[in-house]
């Protein structure tokens, strides 16, 4: 590492508030490949305009970009989060000067690698990453998806939804004995239709309760296992609502597991 860019890395870890690309469709960091490296990368501005600037040039395509502010406080959060993602370089626009930094360069990811199995945390990076591709190009408003591109977001999508293992909140009354002491959650969109929510890791699972004042515990449950945990008269599930809030019905399930449910054999 250049002392340039010991000096980049250490003011945008420095800064008092910097401003993250968000993507509309999906509330989490706007994620973009570079076409040379292939990198997954999200942007970060020190300066507003900028980023409003960065996001005029996506308008064109029918992709709505916002710009967030995070601050200092808030960093280390948000580059565990990012982790999570999949997401592996920064793109660092200081003023009009670009720099692409490793995320590892930036913050220390921990090595749960160390850790004994069962303590591990649950991480679904290639899920997310997948998901966040996925959904961008087919949340375009008024725009139709290409169809072969997104056929191919989907299929890499699909894999990883039948391969990961969510994090599922139910409620334990401890006056009862198991199992009829475990309740099952659910949440109901505005047609009335219900699905119960499930998280790629604990980031997402605290999004959805933050301010809220209940008290859980979590399942660890492989895709696989799903059908045998929904609630009678709910639609399905729904992967992380607070962010890309992904459906997944019964059917669309049967579908997953008959097509994909063999792929690691």
């Amino acid at each position: 590492m250049t002392v340039d860019q010991v000096f980049i890395i250490r003011k945008l870890q420095n800064l008092e508030e910097m401003f993250v690309v968000y993507s509309a469709v999906t509330r989490m960091p706007f994620a973009t490949c570079d076409e040379e490296t292939y990198n997954d990368q999200v942007w970060i501005f020190t300066e507003q305009d900028k980023v409003q600037e960065f996001a005029k040039s996506y308008t064109e395509k029918k992709i709505l970009l916002m710009g967030v502010k995070v601050k200092k406080e808030e960093a280390p959060m948000f580059y565990m989060n990012l982790f999570a993602m999949g997401i592996n370089e920064i793109v660092f626009q200081d003023g009009d000067h670009q720099h692409k930094l490793e995320l590892t360069s930036v913050v220390k990811i921990p090595d749960y690698t160390k850790l004994p199995e069962r303590q591990r945390p649950i991480l679904n990076p290639q899920l997310q990453l997948s998901a966040i591709y996925f959904l961008q190009e087919l949340r375009k408003p008024g725009v139709e998806p290409d169809k072969e591109t997104l056929k191919e977001l989907e299929e890499e999508m699909s894999v990883n939804l039948v391969k990961s293992t969510y994090l599922m909140p139910v409620e334990v009354d401890e006056e009862k004995e198991a199992p009829g002491n475990i309740r099952l959650l659910y949440v109901q969109n505005k047609q009335g239709e219900k699905f119960q929510p499930i998280f790629s890791d604990t980031g997402e699972l605290m999004k959805h309760y933050r301010g809220k004042d209940q008290k859980h515990r979590l399942l660890q449950v492989k895709f696989e296992q799903l059908p045998g945990y929904m609630i009678k008269d709910v639609q399905g599930y729904v992967l992380n609502p607070e962010s890309i809030n992904l459906i997944l019905k019964k059917e669309q399930m049967e579908i997953l597991m008959k097509y994909y449910g063999k792929s690691e054999e």
